[in-house]
């Protein structure tokens, strides 16, 4: 009986773990921000690997797309890089590379989720990650990552 309590309670440790957020980073505390002309309703972690490796280029409403991205070790980096599964130093080296080969448009650099959301309303094309603490201003709008 001891085993079978033990194994139980292992089970639920390690399920309760799974729920926790990898590096600090929380899924729900960051969103992603696009133009609101921007027709895009969704995109996966995938869509968002080929928009970073320079696969999609412009967005299905012709907008070319233009990452804009806080440097460093930014939690909202954090998050962007969580989504590729990769550190913030591969995401920011994959990103170089990228914009070495002309794959990628040099990103905006960014200070921070305020300037993301005013980026992502003046910029048609624009992409970026916010905190949620900052509100969407008007002409940028939120796309959910599934």
């Amino acid at each position: 009986m001891r085993r079978r309590a033990a194994f139980c309670a292992c089970a639920l440790l390690a399920a309760a773990s799974a729920l926790v957020p990898r590096a600090g980073v929380a899924g729900p505390a960051f969103y992603v921000l696009v133009n609101q002309r921007n027709p895009v309703a969704s995109l996966s972690a995938s869509d968002v690997s080929r928009v970073i490796n320079g696969r999609i280029k412009v967005w299905q409403g012709g907008g070319v797309i233009l990452l804009g991205i806080i440097p460093r070790d930014a939690p909202e980096t954090q998050y962007l890089a969580s989504l590729l599964d990769s550190s913030t130093g591969e995401l920011l080296s994959l990103i170089q590379q990228q914009v070495f080969k002309g794959e990628l448009r040099r990103p905006v650099v960014l200070q921070s989720s305020g300037d993301c959301g005013a980026f992502a309303s003046s910029d048609p094309g624009g992409i970026c990650v916010a905190s949620t603490s900052v509100p969407v201003p008007e002409g940028a709008r939120v796309v959910a990552i599934k």
